[in-house]
């Protein structure tokens, strides 16, 4: 699923009409870029799996150990929230012989809870565990730092937080190769089970391009990056899991417990505030593109919206100033 874009011809003018599409919808499904000349490549096709559904539980297993690859005794750090996700991420890396860190990100103080529960659970399921500060200005300044990495603006402040958090990161605490259970809400789980406009077309084509940016940020400082539930393999699987072994991640619940993974409560958190976006905006939006753009929430502007546009302006910028 990665290098998930294709060059043609050399030219770079903006295509308005899709600019306008992006800024409205957040998105534009393939092959369309905000540039003309310039396209993504085609999703391949995702082959068609019959489970008997006895056997899926044994098979998601057994993709899921295939897609981390043989580790005996090698590090490897885990993207470490503390939830459900990441503890079966990392479990699941120990069982496959890889020495595990648990990595978590604390973000100013605007994550607090997550990052004790992360130490907590880490703890509990004896897994090493190292927290990456990262403060508001550097989440800033990586902000701007991805509209020279990804291909086309991505709507993702977690990236960001991750750029940032990279250049914290000191290889001989855990290797250089993050593991991460990214995916596994929109293929497995609740999200799954949501009607989108563009349906699995947009979900394939939205992977390719999150798990694409993920590789070029971590590229940019000698890492890698591997999404277990990204996988080829995995993606088809999850076309073949009925909807009821989706729905409050059934399947993956019931695959933890078989394996005796422990796993806490959810706590639910903002990991960037409002507050956080409302700097972000008043930081950048003079600069946005096509005109200033308002942060007054109180006229009914669309955060989401604002923060697009703010995105596109930036990453724009780079190639209308050549």
């Amino acid at each position: 699923m990665t290098r998930s874009y294709a060059y043609i011809g050399k030219g770079y003018e903006l295509d308005a009409d899709a600019a306008w599409d992006y800024i409205r919808d957040g998105y534009l499904l393939a092959p369309r870029t905000v540039l003309k000349g310039r396209t993504k490549r085609p999703r391949s096709e995702l082959p068609s799996i019959s489970l008997d559904p006895k056997e899926i539980p044994f098979k998601v297993q057994e993709t899921l150990a295939a897609s981390m690859g043989k580790m005996s005794g090698i590090p490897r750090a885990v993207m470490f929230s503390g939830g459900f996700d990441s503890m079966l991420i990392a479990c699941m890396a120990r069982q496959c012989g890889a020495q595990v860190t648990a990595v978590t990100v604390q973000f100013e103080d605007f994550n607090l809870l997550t990052v004790q529960g992360a130490a907590e659970a880490a703890n509990k399921a004896g897994f090493a565990h190292h927290i990456l500060y990262v403060k508001a200005v550097e989440f800033l300044s990586a902000f701007e730092a991805l509209t020279a990495i990804t291909h086309e603006p991505v709507l993702d402040l977690d990236l960001a937080i991750v750029h940032a958090a990279l250049k914290k990161y000191d290889q001989q605490i855990a290797g250089n190769v993050f593991i991460s259970g990214m995916g596994s809400d929109q293929w497995f789980g609740n999200e799954a089970l949501e009607a989108k406009r563009g349906n699995l077309d947009v979900r394939l084509d939205w992977a390719m391009v999150d798990e694409d940016a993920h590789h070029r940020v971590g590229h940019v400082y000698g890492y890698k990056f591997l999404f277990p539930f990204l996988s080829g393999p995995m993606l088809a699987l999850s076309q073949s899991i009925p909807a009821e072994m989706k729905k409050d991640k059934k399947l993956l619940r019931a695959l933890a417990i078989a394996n005796t993974i422990p796993h806490r409560g959810t706590r639910s958190e903002i990991q960037v505030s409002p507050f956080m976006k409302h700097i972000l905006i008043k930081t950048y939006g003079d600069r946005a593109w096509p005109c200033p753009v308002s942060a007054d929430r109180n006229q009914g502007s669309d955060i989401d919206q604002t923060l697009r546009q703010i995105i596109l302006g930036l990453w724009l910028n780079k190639y209308l100033t050549k």
